[in-house]
């Protein structure tokens, strides 16, 4: 099974155009996509959704990440318990200032879901579970995953858990190895008995510079 061919490295997703378009105009192809994603989600096409989840590695992160994990990691941590009103109207007001600075984490949006369903704000806890679900569904609309020249795609490796979801492999007994490929980007190819599923990881171009 060959990963070139010709000379190109190929997948359902344009990742290099979405690099250029979002690179050379950010506002039109990334920023205008993000606000609507945060007021009426839904009405994104693929495209759009394309543009949002990729393009995210093509604009600066506009905070520190360790701290913004740190912070979370505080969210996440009562998200998951069973807590009072008061607690989750506390902790909610954490998650929305972390919201702001990064909409499109997914387990920050799950998190928002279950502390306004604690608050009993059901329509506000259904909206961030739909970004959630579109996300994911970016994820799994952008490849097969059966082929190395279809792979599924993601920007982080913790994504690469939600896109072995729906495969054959993700059981007891899976392996995996990796390949770089010539622009920077991983290849992983996972295996259980006789079946493979590819998946493609890029990262955002300031992954590797000090977090400041």
């Amino acid at each position: 099974m060959s990963l070139f061919f010709f000379g190109f490295y190929f997948s359902q997703v344009n990742i290099e155009q979405i690099k250029n378009d979002v690179t050379s105009d950010p506002k039109k192809f990334y920023y205008d996509n993000l606000e609507i994603f945060k007021t009426d989600p839904k009405s994104l096409n693929q495209e759009q959704l394309n543009y949002i989840y990729y393009g995210n590695n093509y604009v600066d992160y506009g905070y520190k990440r360790s701290e913004f994990m740190n912070d979370l990691g505080e969210v996440t941590k009562f998200s998951n318990r069973k807590i009072s009103f008061k607690k989750a109207t506390e902790v909610l007001e954490k998650a929305k200032i972390l919201y702001q600075k990064n909409t499109l984490n997914k387990e920050l949006l799950l998190d928002l879901q279950k502390l306004y369903y604690t608050v009993k704000e059901q329509d506000k806890g259904d909206f961030h579970f739909s970004q959630y679900q579109l996300l994911y569904e970016t994820i799994q609309n952008s490849g097969t995953g059966k082929l190395d020249i279809s792979p599924l795609v993601v920007t982080t490796f913790s994504d690469q858990m939600l896109a072995l979801e729906n495969s054959n492999v993700f059981a007891r007994g899976i392996t995996f190895k990796s390949t770089v490929l010539p622009d920077g980007s991983w290849l992983n190819i996972y295996k259980n008995g006789q079946d493979l599923f590819f998946v493609r990881t890029t990262h955002h171009k300031d992954l590797y510079k000090d977090d400041k």
